[in-house]
């Protein structure tokens, strides 16, 4: 007689495929379950544990869960509980951080406020920075030094990360201010765990004991730190299964290893590997799009995901002529579809970074479209190009503060004093005054305020163009770049979209207000709840991870945006490619793609991944 089932339950194998069903019922050892966009996971997952601890009668208290943020967390617990009609199970969900940090305390007492926050690790960094700088008597190249400590950490020391022996230097100084504090930083909760687990066998035993069974999702996502934890938790018995995608490994940036399921499988021989292979949530043309740019990457699983789902629409590519353009027509398209009925929480744009999203936030502004960024959003108004050509346009007006004076007096490099501006109210003829008995710096700041006057009579776009190329502001910047050994290519994007904002606007005072506007816009943005009904999802290739929509535009998709101009070797271009394909997958039933024919006063040229969806699928070696 079939069993039947009260409250919560339902025959537990009742909604999964074959393969789901495979990766449900697994008993005993490693298995890895290659999970593909729209495969259902995160069901299997909450199916299995229902699975081990109804069927196999496993303590909901020897099991594991790991995932990789607390909103995962929540989100998998709340489904096992519904799954199981409970309000309560003692299975421990957690991330990384969150499952050592508790192991930590249990050992070593840790409290919380021994922990940096992230503002007292970046001073901490800047004055490990200024350390360096004192010892060496010269400025460290300008990188972002938290990632690459992140990265050595994750990775268990300096070999494949870095190389360069100033990163080493910046690294210790770190350390060593961290030490003299008394503070661990988020990232030494992973190399503590990995240390007492290696020195004292007892304390790695009670955990083993405590966990028999761990399960974890987006494995793609583990560093090599957290992959060699869990190996010594799972100890001899191996009762490890774990689930991820090895075509959505994306944050090889902070440490993750994109190879570590390949590695996985080198480690468990024995382990049962199961391919989930069929997408629920996107349209087959969608499927079969984003499945012939992924399959281009060597270094991979083989998968061929099937779509339930009809062909649904063409993925639509669109050039545009530029970054105004290529917004505005989002914007349009985006209000198109509000007045057909799509609900604005279901329709999303995709860029690779924040800075690529400042035209789409304003031309959504100016259409009165609701949106909310998920990450922290780019302030292109607070730029220091920004801030100079508000200056400089002030100034133009007839404004005559010292702040704006001091501000752009030497950018370029006039030779002008501080000193010769100590009034609060600045003119010209104060300087001249200053410098009455010098003819050579008096002709200079003639040259400047006949340059303010010609720029007084130009709209704002023209004026830009004056003053980068006839003021010698271009040139500035160039030997700004160098100085603080940056890419020239950083500033010059800057200058491309402060252009293009400045387009339409007919005065400088127009401009001014507009870009004030638009900055209080987007911090009262900041402050609101994300992932509210009534608003249109803003997100970066990484930031969209995990999350699906109806209509999805993926914009600036022209080389050097993506791949991104950093991305070089093999390597990169893969992850880059990982990062494209993430993007495409999050679309159920539209996906619009759009690039750029001119960027910087460049022409550029439409992403190889764009490219690739016009060329013939290869076939896999399976």
């Amino acid at each position: 007689m079939e069993k039947k089932h009260s409250g919560g339950e339902r025959p537990p194998l009742s909604d999964f495929n074959e393969a789901q069903r495979e990766a449900v019922c697994h008993r005993e050892g490693p298995c890895m379950v290659l999970a593909g966009p729209g495969s259902g996971k995160t069901a299997v997952i909450t199916g299995r544990l229902e699975w081990m601890i109804r069927h196999f009668r496993i303590r909901p208290e020897e099991i594991l869960v790991i995932t990789f943020t607390k909103y995962a967390v929540k989100e998998m617990k709340e489904r096992f509980l519904a799954r199981m009609g409970l309000k309560h199970c003692p299975v421990t969900f957690g991330t990384f951080h969150g499952i050592y940090y508790g192991m930590l305390r249990q050992i070593y007492h840790l409290a919380p406020d021994q922990i940096l926050t992230e503002e007292e690790q970046k001073a901490m960094v800047e004055a490990a920075v200024r350390d360096v700088e004192r010892e060496n008597r010269k400025r460290p190249k300008d990188k972002d030094v938290l990632l690459m400590i992140g990265k050595v950490k994750n990775n268990g020391g300096f070999s494949g990360i870095t190389d360069d022996p100033e990163d080493r230097q910046i690294y210790h100084a770190y350390e060593k201010r961290k030490k003299e504090a008394g503070r661990i930083d988020f990232d030494d909760m992973l190399l503590l765990c990995y240390q007492l687990f290696c020195r004292q066998p007892q304390i790695l035993k009670k955990w083993q004991e405590r966990y028999p069974y761990i399960l974890i999702d987006e494995f793609q996502d583990s560093s090599k730190i957290q992959y060699e934890i869990i190996k010594l938790l799972a100890g001899k018995r191996a009762n490890l299964f774990v689930v991820g995608d090895d075509d959505q490994a994306i944050y090889g940036f902070r440490g993750a290893t994109p190879g570590i399921m390949k590695q996985f499988m080198e480690d468990f021989p024995q382990a049962s590997l199961v391919r989930l292979s069929v997408n629920y949530r996107s349209s087959a043309f969608i499927v079969q799009a984003s499945g012939k740019v992924i399959r281009k990457n060597k270094f991979r699983f083989s998968k061929d995901l099937e779509a339930v789902h009809d062909r649904g629409k063409p993925v639509h590519v669109q050039e545009l002529k530029d970054m105004e353009q290529e917004a505005e027509y989002v914007a349009a398209a985006v209000k198109k579809k509000l007045e057909e009925g799509v609900p604005p929480e279901e329709i999303s744009v995709i860029f690779r970074t924040v800075q690529d999203a400042s035209m789409v936030m304003s031309a959504f502004m100016n259409r009165g479209i609701p949106f909310f960024m998920k990450e922290k959003a780019f302030h292109l108004f607070e730029h220091f190009i920004a801030e100079d050509m508000k200056a400089y346009f002030r100034i133009a007006m007839g404004e005559r503060n010292r702040s704006d004076f001091l501000r752009v007096i030497n950018r370029p490099n006039r030779y002008i004093s501080r000193s010769a501006l100590e009034k609060e109210r600045t003119d010209f003829e104060d300087l001249k005054l200053f410098y009455c008995d010098k003819e050579w710096m008096l002709d200079r700041i003639d040259a400047f305020e006949e340059d303010m006057e010609a720029v007084s009579r130009m709209a704002p776009y023209a004026a830009f163009q004056f003053l980068l190329k006839k003021t010698g502001y271009q040139e500035y910047l160039k030997e700004y770049s160098q100085k603080m050994q940056i890419e020239e290519a950083e500033l010059t994007e800057i200058v491309d979209e402060l252009a293009q904002s400045m387009k339409k606007m007919d005065t400088m005072k127009e401009w001014i207000e507009f870009t004030q506007v638009y900055t209080d816009r987007i911090r009262q943005m900041e402050k609101e709840e994300k992932f509210t009904k009534g608003k249109t999802a803003l997100l970066t290739m990484h930031g969209a991870k995990g999350l699906e929509y109806r209509c999805v535009y993926i914009i600036e998709a022209q080389e050097g945006s993506i791949p991104h101009r950093k991305a070089i070797v093999e390597e990169e271009i893969e992850e880059e490619r990982r990062l494209f394909y993430v993007a495409m997958t999050r679309a159920k039933e539209e996906l619009s793609i759009c690039y750029v024919k001119e960027k910087n006063g460049k022409e550029v040229y439409p992403s190889r991944f764009v490219q690739e969806l016009f060329t013939r699928p290869r076939q896999e070696a399976r």
